[in-house]
């Protein structure tokens, strides 16, 4: 996701809200959340939350 664009979406319907949402749940918890996109094996989502 870029950082500061929580409403981008490569599709033709939808306002691109979900990963923004979930990246705001997830640092309200402390945590972090990377996505990487890995060609051969598509998306990669590594999300960190503290103990």
């Amino acid at each position: 996701m870029k950082d500061g664009d929580p409403f981008f979406t490569t599709k033709e319907t939808g306002t691109g809200l979900g990963l923004g949402i979930v990246k705001n749940i997830i640092e309200s918890h402390g945590g972090s959340i990377q996505i990487e996109n890995r060609p051969e094996f598509g998306a990669q989502v590594t999300v960190t939350l503290p103990v």
